[in-house]
């Protein structure tokens, strides 16, 4: 039984990982970066994690659970879980470490943050190029053991001048990309280290990706863009740019208007300055195939209008609340993301799912784990046969 999961986010990689683990052969499709690849580090949502998403964001490196995380402008927040780097700020008392880096002001983020931070001095930079290069890059510094064997030593001592009594170390963003290195370093300081959020396409993204190439190992991960899906002869048909792909089900998790899975197509974008053809519905989904678009459990009216809807109408500041329609716009599916037997759809490409992490993952387990039960149940599979209820998915061979 195989699975095309359509997305490398959020949502697609749980979607892959829990297919995966059902016993289905899966292959990933990843279109290129996506939203995912612009973590800031904290975990949003309000959805029950279950075991299932509870151990796929291990694999990710991601510790859920409610915490407080702090931004470079010192502003705290509370978070439902954060990247392995970031610091739960509500240990306190917080040294805050000053580092000649671009967008860090130690003393800043001290001040906004409260009386249980404050600023103190730590040789952080070793190099004179570290006040300029990217925070991507800096991070990167700080795979190497012995660079941050030297950072430990350096903190160790700023701790020891400071002669203030503290519970945990703020850095800016420059705790690894390969993997998380703020838990070995506070092992080398002896007490815990972490960074403040970063600015979007910062360390925290590149981490996942990283996280998710080791976590996706055991699946076949084309780079390729899907344009369409159909069914085919009792399988489902995948179109990418330059080949097909068969399989017995399919994800689309190829997230929303910041994913590249929806796009904005106004009627009055047919035609610059000149009267539209048709009028047309103002969004569309980027895999063309039976994936019905809808909000507010509806189907997107057909503007009354050549020249469409009016722009401000779909979103703020005239809808204030989550009425908003490029805010709800998505995939119409059920609870479980199943658009048609052997189709899903998972994270913000679904029609008024919550636009969060915690939503985003516990859709695409769901979706990936349904997907391989009902590829199982796929009359184009050899020797298949219908599952009954509650009876686990087959062992792939």
């Amino acid at each position: 039984m195989s699975v095309v999961v359509v997305g490398a986010g959020i949502a697609g990689t749980a979607a892959a990982l829990a297919a995966s683990r059902a016993g289905a052969r899966v292959t990933v499709v990843d279109g290129g970066a996506g939203a995912s690849a612009l973590w800031t580090g904290g975990v949003d949502g309000e959805a029950l994690v279950s075991d299932e998403g509870q151990s796929i964001a291990a694999i990710l490196d991601v510790l859920l659970g409610d915490c407080t995380l702090v931004t470079s402008t010192g502003l705290r927040r509370p978070a439902r879980g954060r990247d392995a780097a970031l610091l739960d700020a509500a240990l306190g008392p917080v040294g805050v470490v000053r580092c000649d880096r671009p967008g860090w002001d130690a003393d800043l983020v001290a001040r906004a943050a409260g009386d249980a931070f404050v600023a103190i001095d730590c040789t952080v930079l070793r190099h004179s190029d570290e006040r300029v290069v990217p925070d991507a890059d800096f991070a990167a510094r700080h795979d190497d053991e012995a660079r941050l064997l030297w950072l430990s030593e350096r903190l160790r001592e700023g701790l020891t001048r400071a002669g203030t009594r503290l519970k945990a170390l703020l850095l800016p963003p420059s705790l690894g990309i390969e993997r998380a290195r703020a838990g070995a370093l506070s092992k080398l300081v002896g007490l815990p280290c972490g960074e403040a959020t970063a600015m979007p396409g910062g360390p925290p993204g590149l981490r996942f990706e990283r996280a998710r190439q080791r976590a996706l190992s055991g699946v076949t991960v084309l780079r390729a863009r899907a344009t369409g899906v159909e069914r085919a002869v009792g399988r489902w048909r995948l179109h990418l740019e330059d080949q097909d792909l068969d399989a017995d089900a399919v994800v689309v998790a190829a997230g929303g208007l910041v994913g590249g899975g929806l796009e904005y197509q106004p009627s009055e974008a047919m035609l610059a300055a000149a009267l539209p053809p048709t009028a047309r519905h103002a969004f569309r989904c980027t895999v063309d195939g039976p994936l019905p678009l809808g909000a507010h459990g509806r189907p997107l009216d057909l503007p009354g209008s050549l020249f469409g809807v009016a722009p401000e109408s779909l979103a703020w500041p005239l809808c204030r609340d989550d009425s908003a329609t490029m805010d709800r716009v998505g995939v119409l599916c059920d609870e479980h993301g199943r658009v048609a037997p052997g189709l899903y759809a998972a994270g913000e490409i679904v029609a008024d799912a919550p636009r969060t992490w915690l939503a985003a993952l516990e859709s695409g387990a769901r979706a990936g784990a349904d997907a391989a039960r009902d590829a199982v149940r796929a009359p184009g599979v050899p020797g298949a046969r219908p599952a009954s209820a509650g009876e686990a998915p087959a062992s792939r061979p």
